[in-house]
């Protein structure tokens, strides 16, 4: 009589037991390996991460969700390998398990030391390597083990990971919530404060300033409602000093603000300022290399949105997919980005997304005066248009130059260079489209009332370079291609509407005391800086605030541009512009018939007599101590 053991299947008619189907319990533990590898991988990375973030005070240019995220971008990442390779030991049993779970430590481990960019490449995969060989060792020969300590302990992982982003989510709520509880009550019939940042958007480009191209048909008409600067001097051509500027109304060799050094706590932020009135503060920006949480814009802000929790941004967290898929802010530059002709950095929120978060944040008008702060970056590189607008401004072609956003344009081939001004034409064709999204918000804020009450202000924190002089991008010069940026200011009742233009050279240094004079609570000893309003209002009096820029030196940059030598200062006084380069070296150039640098007076001969007093001014300003001692690494 036929016999068989326990758990052993029988065929009718068979001769002998038939051994169990291997395959199918392989593809169950692959995928349950891959779930514990994966979950392991992203939390030990979310603490490297925390260590780096909150011990060394790193920026880590991630969402604070990044303690869920990346395990969760791991598990997102080894899903199609695991399941791939889970299936095909289904169908071929000889691929043991230990084999695939050493293939996704290689990748765990290769995933990790991404995260440290001193390490070569070649060595990181050799240890990567290593690491996994090792794993599949392990495993063949404690199989069994192996087995147990992830049944036992991924539930426990996964069960962390939900924690934590209960944790994260819920404390961010409950931060804000008691923000906005604390906040005083806010003076009667207090306006609202709308600042909008346009960024890397130079007034050259705009219609507004008689640029030849449509850019900004919306503006334009936005312009009607209050006066427009002719001549707005950003203080800094980068980011995070020009914004720590506006906030301050403090100069950036007054700062911190650098490229690794986040905006410190010496001086009080308009949003502080405002928010001690009663005001509910709110930031919503797009720009993730230098306006997030971890730059010091946010203080003061009772309600702040950054990073968006998506899809895009989880694959960002895990290292592993900023270095495969190249996601995160200057990692737009490799194979699988060109193949797929697409450099756009994942996460990147468009204009028409922040506005919406704006208008849904705001709704028909909030219970108390609120100051809200808009950042647009759909005008920094790399420039990626909807089709409609590339279209519109004569972009063709394949994308020859997106990958090379840096300043280098050397190597562009003569095919690339006959194929039209392809950074300008996508540069105007994002202009326009961010015009487009402006125009709807303002039409949607107009509709619900919300604008009868609010003082708008429309700016740039500085331009860009888009070959003149032979550079390209920004933060690199002191010319006015990235000093010279747009401004408007809007408020019924209080600005005069009809577009006056006011000609005269002023500083973005100067806005925050104009908000605070406007709204009716002036504050010289906190916030330096003299208020705009003077320049239409009968018998005012005009501001004679110094317009200062300077940027420190960064490293790793072209020994050719003027910011690889050194620290750069400048000064615009009457219609001169002056550049001391840290050489010793100077120039000077006449504005008087155009915000360019087309007219060199030195060190041209009959210069020096004007260079003595703009020497003095700018010595008295900045003294011999030019720039706070702050941590000078590259972004």
């Amino acid at each position: 009589m036929l016999t068989t053991t326990l758990n052993e299947p029988t065929i009718p008619g068979a001769s002998r037991p038939v051994p169990p189907r291997r395959g199918e319990d392989s593809l169950r533990e692959v995928l349950l390996a891959a779930l514990w590898l994966a979950l392991a991988t992203g939390l030990a990375e979310a603490a490297i991460l925390s260590f780096r973030r909150l011990v060394l005070g790193e920026a880590i240019q991630l969402s604070q969700h990044y303690l869920w995220m990346a395990p969760a971008g791991y598990v997102l990442i080894f899903a199609l390998p695991a399941l791939t390779l889970g299936l095909i030991s289904w169908r071929w049993p000889r691929l043991r398990m230990a084999y695939v779970v050493g293939l996704l430590v290689f990748l765990s481990v290769l995933g990790v030391l991404f995260m440290f960019p001193r390490l070569h490449r070649f060595a990181m995969i050799v240890l990567a390597a290593g690491a996994g060989v090792q794993m599949t060792r392990m495993v063949e020969a404690h199989r069994a083990g192996f087995i147990r300590l992830v049944r036992r302990s991924v539930g426990v992982l996964a069960g962390v990971v939900v924690a934590l982003a209960i944790l994260v989510t819920g404390g961010l709520h409950l931060g804000e919530r008691r923000a906005l509880a604390a906040l005083p009550s806010a003076p009667d019939a207090a306006p609202n404060v709308l600042v909008i940042i346009l960024d890397t958007v130079r007034a050259a480009s705009l219609g507004l300033y008689g640029y030849d191209r449509p850019t900004t048909p919306n503006l334009e008409q936005i312009a009607e409602r209050g006066v427009v600067f002719d001549r707005a001097l950003s203080p800094s051509p980068w980011t995070l000093p020009a914004h720590g500027t506006l906030f301050t109304g403090r100069y950036p060799h007054e700062l911190t603000a650098n490229w690794k050094t986040p905006l410190d706590d010496t001086y009080p932020t308009l949003a502080e300022l405002l928010a001690e009135r009663g005001y509910e503060t709110a930031g919503f920006v797009a720009n993730s290399f230098y306006t997030t949480y971890e730059h010091g814009l946010d203080r003061g802000f009772v309600h702040y949105e950054d990073y968006i929790v998506s899809l895009g941004q989880i694959l960002n967290s895990a290292s592993l997919g900023t270095l495969v898929f190249a996601g995160r802010p200057g990692y737009s530059n490799n194979l699988f980005r060109r193949v797929l002709d697409n450099y756009e950095y994942f996460g990147r929120k468009k204009a028409d997304r922040l506005s919406n978060d704006f208008l849904d944040w705001v709704g028909d008008g909030r219970p108390r005066p609120f100051f809200a702060f808009l950042n647009y970056i759909d005008a920094h590189a790399p420039f990626t248009p909807p089709a409609e607008y590339a279209a519109r401004f004569g972009v063709r072609g394949p994308r020859p130059l997106l990958h090379r956003i840096t300043n280098d344009k050397s190597t562009l081939t003569e095919e690339e260079r006959a194929a039209g001004d392809y950074d300008r034409n996508r540069y105007d064709a994002s202009i326009a489209f961010l015009d487009h999204e402006l125009g709807r918000m303002f039409d949607e804020l107009e509709r619900r009332g919300v604008l009868d009450n609010t003082l708008v202000i429309v700016t740039s924190d500085h331009g860009e370079h888009l070959g003149e002089m032979g550079i390209y991008a920004h933060a690199n010069s002191l010319y006015m291609e990235l000093l010279h940026v747009p401004l408007l200011i809007a408020f019924p009742g209080r600005v005069p509407s009809g577009g006056d233009r006011i000609g005269q050279p002023v500083s973005l240094r100067s806005i925050p005391a104009t908000i605070l004079d406007l709204t009716g609570a002036p504050d010289e000893r906190r916030i330096p800086g003299e208020s705009l309003a003077g320049l239409w209002q009968p018998g005012g009096a005009s501001p004679s605030d110094p317009l200062v820029a300077a940027v420190r030196k960064g490293i790793n940059v072209r020994e050719d541009l003027p910011i690889a030598r050194g620290d750069l200062h400048a000064l615009t006084h009457a219609e001169l512009h002056y550049i001391r380069n840290p050489d010793g070296s100077e120039e000077l150039y006449d504005i008087s018939q155009a915000m360019t640098q087309d007219s060199v007076l030195a060190p041209a001969a009959g210069a020096e007599a004007l260079l003595v007093p703009v020497r003095a001014r700018l010595d008295s300003l900045i003294g011999a101590a030019a720039m706070r001692p702050v941590q000078n690494t590259p972004h």
